[in-house]
C-alpha cells in the first residue's frame, strides 16, 4: 500500500513549517522476470553486429522506480505540489537515467481544480500526457512500445521542462511544454581540443593548442498536445519541435544544427468485448527528442563497423520518417487483459542518401493478469526487423527477438 504520511511527522527530514494539510507519500514500482532477447544485424548477407540475453530482466512491463510526492492544501481549490522520482536497475540495485539521485522525475509546481496544472523541471514533454496513453502496451513492455517505431515523438523525459496541462473539460484536454536548455562552456584544458578534418567530421583531439575555446550548445523545444476521453471514445494528436545546435568557437560550421518536427494522431474505442488502438505519425528533418527505435538500432549496428569518416547517419536535415499502430485488447475474467499491436515505419533521407529507405515492422502480443491491486503477473512476446536498402543494391537488415514472463510489485 502507498504510505502517506503526515509533514508534521517528518518535521526533522523535511524543512520549513508543517501543516495538517500537508502530506507526503512514498510510492514506487518494482518489476523483474526471466527472458530472452536476441538482436543481430546482417549486411549484404555478413553478420556484423549481434547480442543476446538470456535469465533474469528488470523493468519489463514498467521502469523500476522509487519516489516521494507532496502536496499542501493553499486553499480557494490551489496546492503546492512536487515529485522526485529516482530510476533503479533491479538486477544490480544501481542508478538508472545516468545515475541521477532523482532523473526520472524531478518537478515542482502548482495545481487548482479550476485552471489546471503548472510544473517545472525534469519530465515528460506534453505529448505523453497524451498520446502515449493510445499504445495498447503504453509505452511499456520493452519492444512492444510505440518507441520502437515513433521513437521518442510520444513523449520524452526531459530536463528544464515548463509545462502546463489544463483541468478535465468533459473529457477534452490539452498541454504544452516548453524545453530551455542554453549553456556555455571555456575549453582551459589546452591539450584537448574539438577539431574538423577536411571532410567535416568532428572530433576531439589531445595535443593541440585552443586556448579558451568556446562551445555553444541550444536545445529548445515546444510540444503541443491535446486529447478527448470520454465513454468509448479516446482520441489524441500532438506536435513537437525541437532545435539543437552546438557551436564551437574555432569552428567555421556547427557541429549540429538541427530542427526537428513531429506530429502524431492516435485514436482509440472500446466496444466492450475488444478495444481497438490506432496511431499514425511524421517526423521531420531530424529525431524529435534524438530517439528512433529499431531503424536507429540498424543504422548502430552498421556504424559499428565503419571508420569515424564513413558513418551512416539518417538523422540529419531532409529526414522524412513515418510511423503507424494498429492494435487491439480485450479483458480477460476481472484482473485479466490480453493485448496485441502491429507496428510499421518508414525513414528516408534524400538529402544524404539519396536512394535509400529502411522500413520497420513489429509483431508483438502479451499478456497481463492481476494478482491483486498492486501486484500482477505478465508474458511478452516479439518480434521485429528493420531492412535498409538502396538503387545500388546494397541491403542490411536488423533481426529483434524478445521473449519474456514477469512479474510487477507497486507500494
Amino acid at each position: 500500500m502507498k504510505k502517506t504520511l503526515l509533514v508534521a511527522a517528518l518535521a526533522t527530514g523535511f524543512a520549513g513549517v508543517a501543516h495538517a494539510e500537508s502530506s507526503v507519500t512514498l510510492y514506487g514500482i518494482v518489476d523483474g522476470g526471466i527472458g530472452f532477447e536476441k538482436q543481430s544485424v546482417k549486411a549484404e548477407g555478413v553478420k556484423v553486429s549481434s547480442s543476446r540475453t538470456v535469465g533474469a530482466r528488470e523493468g519489463i512491463q514498467n521502469g523500476n522506480r522509487w519516489g516521494l510526492k507532496g502536496t499542501e492544501d493553499l486553499g480557494n481549490g490551489t496546492a503546492a505540489i512536487f515529485q522526485l522520482e529516482s530510476g533503479f536497475n533491479l538486477a544490480n540495485g544501481k542508478a538508472k537515467q545516468n545515475g541521477g539521485v532523482f532523473s526520472r522525475k524531478a518537478i515542482i509546481g502548482l495545481t487548482g481544480d479550476s485552471w489546471g496544472t503548472f510544473t517545472l523541471g525534469r519530465q515528460f514533454t506534453a505529448s505523453d500526457d497524451f498520446v502515449s496513453a493510445i499504445d495498447p502496451f503504453g509505452t511499456g513492455f520493452s519492444q512492444a512500445s510505440a518507441n520502437s517505431t515513433f521513437g521518442d515523438s510520444v513523449g520524452a523525459r526531459k530536463d528544464a521542462v515548463i509545462k502546463y496541462l489544463s483541468p478535465n473539460f468533459d473529457g477534452f484536454g490539452f498541454g504544452v511544454s516548453l524545453t530551455t536548455a542554453n549553456t556555455k562552456t571555456y575549453n582551459v584544458d589546452t591539450t584537448t581540443a574539438l577539431v574538423a578534418n577536411s571532410a567535416g567530421v568532428v572530433s576531439s583531439v589531445t595535443g593541440l593548442t585552443y586556448p579558451n575555446q568556446t562551445v555553444k550548445t541550444k536545445d529548445n523545444g515546444v510540444s503541443v498536445a491535446l486529447g478527448y476521453n470520454n465513454g468509448p471514445l479516446q482520441v489524441a494528436a500532438n506536435f513537437d519541435y525541437e532545435r539543437v545546435k552546438k557551436t564551437v568557437s574555432n569552428l567555421a560550421k556547427p557541429v549540429t544544427d538541427s530542427k526537428a518536427k513531429a506530429w502524431n494522431l492516435g485514436l482509440a474505442y472500446d466496444f466492450d468485448v475488444v478495444k481497438l488502438h490506432l496511431m499514425y505519425g511524421q517526423q521531420r528533418d531530424g529525431f524529435v527528442n534524438g530517439s528512433s527505435g529499431l531503424a536507429g538500432d540498424l543504422v548502430d549496428g552498421l556504424n559499428s563497423v565503419r571508420t569515424a569518416t564513413n558513418q551512416i547517419g539518417f538523422d540529419a536535415p531532409g529526414l522524412r520518417a513515418q510511423a503507424w499502430l494498429a492494435g487491439l485488447s480485450a479483458p480477460v475474467g476481472e484482473n485479466g487483459k490480453v493485448m496485441f499491436s502491429y507496428q510499421g515505419g518508414r525513414v528516408k533521407n534524400s538529402e544524404v542518401y539519396e536512394s535509400a529507405r529502411i522500413n520497420t515492422h513489429v509483431w508483438s502480443l502479451g499478456y497481463r493478469q492481476g494478482l491483486s491491486k498492486r501486484t500482477s503477473v505478465y508474458a511478452l512476446a516479439s518480434y521485429g526487423y528493420s531492412k535498409a536498402k538502396e538503387d545500388t543494391g546494397y541491403r542490411a537488415k536488423l533481426k529483434s527477438t524478445d521473449v519474456a514472463v514477469g512479474l510487477t510489485h507497486r507500494f
